[in-house]
């Protein structure tokens, strides 16, 4: 298995321990403003949502006949950064399973032969930019990170216990 098929993997089980955790609160709790960029959990899950479709329709561009990058479930019709893509948390959670199996799926397909390849693509506000796949793969990890991190601090302040980022256990359960 290759670092980003790993990558996948944790980010998947991640996701899917935070959203277990975070079905335990009410939804006013996850829509309760907690001073983030993107006013609370709620809102922060749309964001990641919203961000991690947008790479992987970036990165058709690497492969515009790929089945996995090509899913009509990747274009939903009300997609906008002006919005929440989802008000309810089970549509989040279930749109959340269907992104990381499309990311898992992704990196199963990609070779490693590529990750130095450049590619364009254009940056949520229109701007043309260029990156390395290697690169903009690393960045789609890094992202789900940085926000996994706030939401465990939000739930830190909150007095929820939560672990979902353990590596320790991701590791030891890690089929070699």
């Amino acid at each position: 298995m290759h670092t980003f098929q790993n990558l996948a993997r944790y980010n998947e089980r991640a996701n899917r321990e935070m959203y277990q955790i975070l079905s335990t609160l009410t939804d006013r709790a996850r829509k309760r403003e907690a001073g983030s960029w993107f006013g609370s959990i709620h809102g922060i899950l749309n964001h990641l949502i919203i961000c991690d479709i947008n790479w992987l329709k970036r990165y058709r561009v690497l492969s515009p006949g790929s089945a996995v990058l090509n899913d009509p479930r990747l274009d939903p019709p009300n997609l906008s950064w002006d919005h929440d893509l989802h008000d309810d948390f089970a549509s989040l959670r279930e749109n959340r399973t269907l992104v990381d199996e499309r990311i898992g799926a992704w990196f199963a397909e990609f070779p490693i032969s590529r990750y130095n390849e450049a590619f364009q693509y254009h940056d949520s506000v229109g701007i043309p930019r260029h990156a390395t796949a290697g690169a903009a793969f690393e960045f789609l990890f890094l992202h789900q990170i940085h926000h996994r991190g706030q939401i465990s601090q939000i739930l830190d302040c909150m007095g929820l216990h939560n672990n979902f980022a353990d590596n320790i256990a991701y590791l030891e359960g890690l089929d070699n």
